[in-house]
């Protein structure tokens, strides 16, 4: 004899108490399953007694639900990660020899974990354990159209999108040549890696935001090394609060000098904030962004930089003026002695 299912006690009035046959009180033992069963039985043929305009509602207000829920929990998890993912990280498809490199850097800056410390436009930036450099991974995600349409032919709208995605890249990757190539005391850089090799033979381990580890094979992946320093604006207001007033006024004075030398050398800066794009290096000034640059022969002539200084030095001077009035006066010298030459 077939053995029957384990005996719970229901409040069948729960259950049946629609269909008229039980009493509000009565309770009975009845199998647990048979119980759902009904109950869920008479769920749907509940629904299927609702008007089709009802029903309609219902629909659409379980997927408007859903959406919401999807893109609620897609922004929980943007923010948590600031959207690094290791898919972000890989440079899409394509013939990347004109950036190949076949340089090697020191091992000692790839022997160390790199943790999370923030991201930009461009990259995702990781600091090393002794703190005195930076690893830079590009947000590839800007550059390229989305991976689960790659099997798709580049035509029409595609083929457009893929193209305007590649001149980024290609923009991008130009601008981190010039500088290495040009400005790699200015700005600091190590080693940068445009394209895949195969003579590196080095993995380095990456902490990203949320304290999980990944493993990078430095062949296969775009990087760049670059010392670490401070955004310009925070050694500035150390130097103030710390009585070195010299140290402040010099720090100015140079980087408003390595701004001209960039311009002289005919580089033209797309984005050239001082708050975010400078730093400094114990008390040399350097370059910490530097993704759109471009050469042009006509940025050396005075006529083009001279107005260009003046422009890109209003925020700095409405800075200088707004929270260290003493250092005005040296920062309209300086700038007035290059825009006289």
């Amino acid at each position: 004899m077939k053995r029957l299912e384990p005996l719970a006690k229901f409040p069948v009035s729960r259950f049946f108490r629609s269909f008229g046959r039980v009493g509000p009180k009565i309770q009975t033992y009845i199998p647990f399953r048979v119980g759902c069963l009904c109950f869920m039985t008479k769920s749907v043929k509940r629904v299927k007694k609702r008007p089709p305009g009802i029903l309609q509602v219902v629909r659409l207000s379980k997927i408007l639900l859903f959406t919401l829920l999807f893109f609620g929990v897609e922004r929980l998890c943007h923010k948590a990660t600031d959207g690094f993912a290791m898919v972000n990280v890989y440079a899409p498809p394509g013939n990347n020899s004109q950036w190949h490199r076949e340089e090697t850097p020191d091992k000692a800056l790839l022997n160390q974990t790199y943790h999370y410390l923030g991201c930009g436009s461009q990259s995702y930036v990781f600091v090393s354990e002794d703190g005195k450099t930076v690893l830079k991974l590009f947000k590839f995600q800007h550059m390229r159209t989305p991976p689960w349409l790659d099997f798709l032919p580049s035509k029409g709208i595609l083929g457009e999108k893929r193209l305007k995605k590649r001149k980024v890249l290609e923009k991008t990757f130009n601008s981190y040549a010039i500088a290495y190539n040009l400005l790699k005391k200015e700005t600091a850089l190590l080693y940068i890696h445009l394209d895949k090799t195969n003579h590196l033979k080095q993995t380095l381990t990456i902490i990203d935001k949320i304290g999980k580890s990944h493993t990078l094979d430095l062949d296969r992946i775009e990087f760049i090394l670059q010392k670490r320093g401070i955004l310009a604006y925070e050694a500035i207001n150390n130097w103030m609060k710390q009585g070195e007033r010299q140290k402040a006024q010099s720090g100015i004075q140079n980087l408003l000098r390595l701004s001209v030398h960039r311009c002289q050398m005919g580089i033209f800066d797309k984005d050239p904030d001082f708050s975010t794009n400078f730093g400094f290096i114990d008390e040399t000034p350097f370059q910490i962004d530097f993704g759109r640059l471009n050469l042009l022969e006509t940025e050396k002539d005075p006529k083009t930089y001279v107005p260009e200084m003046i422009r890109i030095t209003r925020d700095l001077e409405g800075w200088i003026a707004e929270n260290h009035p003493d250092l005005l006066d040296s920062f309209r010298k300086e700038l007035d002695e290059i825009t006289a030459n």
